[in-house]
Parts: structure tokens; sequence; C-alpha cells
């Protein structure tokens, strides 16, 4: 059955395959459609992406660039909705049309090396938004075949410099940051953080990229999480924000830069005018992106941002209703992967120790020390 659905995606290909010049992709036509099929998918509006997909698939035949699309879009909603495996199938399902696809009918660099590597690097970032770090790095191992093309072309297909940006950033942090996993690293090429970092802001500044939000969205991660330039972080991530200010992903991220910063009322304001519209629109919890744009497993994590925003200037009452939610919310999440979750409950246990609460701030912290899928790093002992 296998050989045959392959055969037919062959055949399809025939028909519509594109000759050696110009890369489907970079067709002014199709350009402009995806484009806006990406700004509709950033902006949460699936449903509207997925019929501009269909478009393109009515226009330009099969094509494995509009297969990774599908993919992608898949993607994202696993991050903003981590705890549900609604979309998995659907996500399994693109990633093999797409790999289908360019197995039968595309040579030219963009597609063979660009696209592939991406396909390949979902699977890799799957594991890691469930919280599967080891698991994710030892996936990577698939992409060092398609790497000495990336580098080779990266100067004649802008895209590719946010593969090669972010294979150089994250190969550098984690073997510099985890010494577990430098046997496994020991098999990659050697990376460069701040090279992949000038990379990735070359994606993000160009217009015309297909990666560039993708660019701003790891350039804020990284800068948020992992450099620790809450700046540069709070820049990028401000820029996405008010881009797509439906996006509630992008628009917590910012508000966690503006905390970081110790700019707490205007972070507990950006994400109430997120959790206003989230308590109007879920009059059930938990509500996923399935139903609606508004997931509950991102309320959890706003409702804890406001509730450390308050710990931090000292209302502790206000801090506690906010957490209360959030463990309202989180008991609906069983899903929810162990590190986010962890994260969670480590900041309200912070506020019961401060509010004299010990008992309780050492039940949570209890429970994280019990589980062992949260990370060593939050099961260490509350700050003062």
């Amino acid at each position: 059955m296998g050989s045959l659905r392959h055969a037919a995606y062959a055949a399809l290909c025939t028909c519509f395959l594109v000759g050696e010049g110009q890369p489907l992709a970079y067709q002014p036509n199709y350009r402009s459609i995806a484009l806006r099929a990406l700004s509709r998918m950033y902006a949460m509006d699936f449903h509207g992406a997925d019929l501009l997909f269909k478009a393109l698939d009515s226009t330009f035949g099969p094509y494995a660039g509009t297969a990774y699309l599908r993919a992608l879009s898949y993607s994202w909603r696993i991050e903003i909705d981590p705890a549900t495996t609604w979309f998995d199938s659907f996500w399994e399902r693109a990633l093999y049309i797409t790999d289908s696809l360019l197995d039968c009918c595309y040579t030219q660099p963009l597609e063979k090396y660009f696209i592939g590597f991406a396909n390949r690097a979902l699977e890799v970032r799957r594991l890691y938004v469930r919280g599967k770090l080891i698991a994710s790095v030892w996936k990577a191992r698939e992409l060092l075949s398609l790497l000495e093309g990336i580098r080779k072309y990266a100067h004649l297909y802008p895209e590719m410099q946010l593969e090669l940006g972010l294979y150089e950033y994250y190969i550098a942090y984690f073997y510099r940051n985890y010494a577990i996993m430098r046997p496994i690293l020991a098999f990659f090429p050697e990376g460069n953080e701040s090279q992949g970092l000038e990379r990735l802001e070359r994606c993000a500044n160009d217009s015309l990229n297909y990666t560039r939000f993708e660019a701003m969205y790891f350039l804020g991660y990284i800068y948020l999480y992992q450099a620790k330039i809450p700046e540069k972080a709070e820049y990028w991530l401000r820029k996405l924000s008010t881009k797509f200010p439906e996006n509630p992903l992008f628009r917590r991220m910012w508000c966690e830069a503006l905390y970081v910063l110790g700019r707490y009322m205007e972070a507990r304001e950006h994400a109430l005018a997120w959790l206003n519209k989230y308590e109007e629109s879920c009059h059930m919890p938990p509500c996923h992106l399935v139903y609606d744009r508004y997931p509950s497993a991102e309320a959890a994590q706003a409702y804890a941002l406001v509730g450390m925003t308050y710990r931090e200037e000292k209302n502790y009452a206000a801090a506690q209703s906010a957490f209360e939610r959030m463990d309202t919310l989180l008991a609906k999440l069983p899903r929810l992967p162990a590190p986010v979750w962890a994260r969670l409950t480590r900041e309200a246990a912070l506020l019961e120790k401060r509010m004299g609460k010990s008992e309780a701030a050492s039940r949570r912290l209890k429970l994280l020390q019990e589980r062992d899928d949260v990370p060593l790093y939050l099961k260490a002992p509350l700050p003062d």
C-alpha cells in the first residue's frame, strides 16, 4: 500500500513539476499566497491559513513547500496548546506527505536541503516542546546528513540562514550548559552562539523571508530564556506581539520579558487584556485550539505571570488569587509538559514561602521532587 501511495505522489508531481531554474517557492504568485498564509497562521487564524494552503494546492499542484507549511501550522498548534495531542496525527501526516514529495520529485537545493532539514527539525521541536530535552537532541542527529547542503547553499537561499543560525547557536549552547549531552554532541560539527544569533537577526529583518517571524520568535525565546538578555528579548517579542496581538504565546513571552525587566505593571496590563478575552470565551475550561483561539495551557501560564508580578510588588492577596486560578486550570490539564507544570508550581511555592506558609511551599516542592520527568534545576531549594 505504501509503495502505491508513493507512486501516486510521484505521478502527481510529474504533472506539476517546475523547471530547474527558479524554485516554485520563490515565484511571485506562490510567494504572495504563502506569505499571507503564514501571517494568518501566526495571527491564530488557522482556518484561514488552511484555506490558503488549499489555494496553493489547487493553483500550483502538489508541492513539498506547501506540505511543509501545513506541517508547520500543526506544529504551531502543538506549541501553543501542548496539553492536547489532538493535532499530532495531522502533523504526522503532513510530515509524511512532505517527505514523499521530496523523495519523488524535487532536486532543487531549496527543497532538498531547506525543506528537508526544516521538516526533520519539526520533530526535534515537538520533543523539546513536550519536555523531552535529551530525546530532542538525540533526534537532531538526523539533521546532520543535510547540514553540509545547508552550509553550501545558505548564501543563495536566505531561508537557510534560519536553520544554520539555530544549529550554530543550540549546538554551542547545549554543549556549554549540559554536560550530560556532550557525548552525543561530540558527533555534531561545532557551533557558535554569537554567529548563530547574527544569522537569526538577518532573517528577522528580511521582510520577504519565509522564516522572518520564526526568526523573531526564536530570537525572543533565546534572549529571554537562554542568553538572558531581556532587553533584546523584549524588543523582538514586542514586535511579534504588536504584529499578532491575538497570539497568546507571543504576548505571554513579551510579558515575561517585561517581568524580568521589572516592568511589573506593564507586564500585568498586557497579560490581563488577553486573559479577559480568555474568560469571556472559555466558559468551561479547559479550552483548546480545536475549539477556539484561547487555549487553557496559555491561560494558566498567563495567570502565573500575573501572580508573579503581584508577588514582586508584595501584593500577596492579589498574587494568591492569580495563582489559585492558575491551579484550577492546571488541574484540568493533565497532559501539560512536566517542565511547564513544574515551573508554574515552583513560582506558586515561592509566593507561599514569602507569605510565611512554609508547609504549603514544601508540599509543592515535594510534588516536583517526586516526579522523574521534572528537570533537576526545578527541584532545587527555593530562593529567599
